[in-house]
């Protein structure tokens, strides 16, 4: 879509903020946020753990270096342990002071838990985050082997630490693997009024059951995923004539502030205010990002 193609090329110079994209876009902070929201759900976009003026930074996988040019926006503790995690490459954790070991734990953009086992037991070290698997093993080998841990020829392998893994003692640990990004497939099939089959479902039912009692007429009809997600314009009639929504229809137990960003930027490039029909409950998030939004209903069905 056109503002992704917009936001990702943006992207590419530097982690975005919000009112940077509705600056570059000609739009309002509210929107552009929720366009960031939809990208970074649909794992187009990530998020920083750091913020700048209490908004994570918004960048694109791979470009995780680019956020060392906000690294003063952390506090003077947390800045002053990520550059000497920095300076380091490798910081054992036992070796840390109590404060060291807070600090890392809070900057994750920078610093990367890992566990090291050998002999039945199992420690962690602190990774600067541009270091490679491979370059942490070496380093973290230098600080071992010297004091007889472990025999020279047990390699050392990494993992990124979990909460808990801490009580376990695993024999071996295997390297992490790579995180793999799918690109957005696309997932829409519009309906055509002769050759496609109309929609099928409990939960389309519903819709189609409520649209009925409300007089509301069904324009158009396309399937995002079979039974459980649609996508439709529907007509309402008004006392100042015929009005038209973006509808969208989700079957969901939870909806999201993703779920209601997303359908709030479809109904902004068509043009049209929008109607959220679901059978499930808002969570607290959507109900914030709903509170801020105009244009946009939810209705249970």
């Amino acid at each position: 879509m056109e503002y992704r193609e917009k936001i990702l090329s943006l992207a590419q110079i530097a982690p975005l903020l919000p009112s940077g994209v509705a600056k570059a876009l000609n739009t309002n902070s509210i929107l552009a946020g929720a366009m960031l929201s939809e990208m970074c759900a649909k794992g187009i976009l990530k998020t920083s753990t750091l913020k700048v003026g209490g908004s994570p930074l918004y960048y694109k996988p791979g470009n995780e270096a680019q956020l060392l040019n906000h690294i003063e926006s952390l506090n003077e503790k947390d800045r002053r342990a990520a550059l000497k995690l920095k300076e380091e490459k490798i910081i054992r954790e036992t070796e840390a002071d109590p404060l060291t070991r807070v600090c890392l734990a809070a900057v994750k953009d920078f610093a990367k838990p890992l566990i090291v086992a050998y002999e039945n037991k199992q420690e962690t070290f602190w990774k600067w985050f541009e270091l490679t698997d491979q370059e942490a093993e070496d380093l973290i080998r230098n600080k071992l082997e010297p004091q007889k841990i472990m025999p020279p020829t047990q390699k050392v392998q990494p993992e990124p630490i979990k909460t808990e893994t801490k009580q376990a003692e695993p024999k071996t640990i295997e390297k992490p693997k790579q995180e793999i990004i799918e690109k957005p497939k696309p997932v829409q099939e519009t309906l055509s009024p002769k050759t496609a089959a109309a929609p099928t479902g409990d939960f389309w039912d519903k819709i189609h059951g409520f649209c009925t009692q409300n007089n509301i007429a069904l324009h158009e009809k396309t399937i995002v995923k079979k039974k459980t997600d649609f996508d439709l314009i529907v007509e309402i009639q008004s006392p100042v004539g015929t009005l038209s929504y973006y509808c969208k229809a989700r079957s969901k137990k939870k909806i999201t502030d993703a779920d209601i960003s997303a359908a709030y930027v479809q109904g902004q490039i068509k043009k049209l205010p929008v109607i959220f029909l679901t059978d499930g409950e808002l969570t607290k998030q959507a109900n914030a990002v709903l509170s801020q939004l105009k244009g946009i209903t939810v209705k249970r069905v």
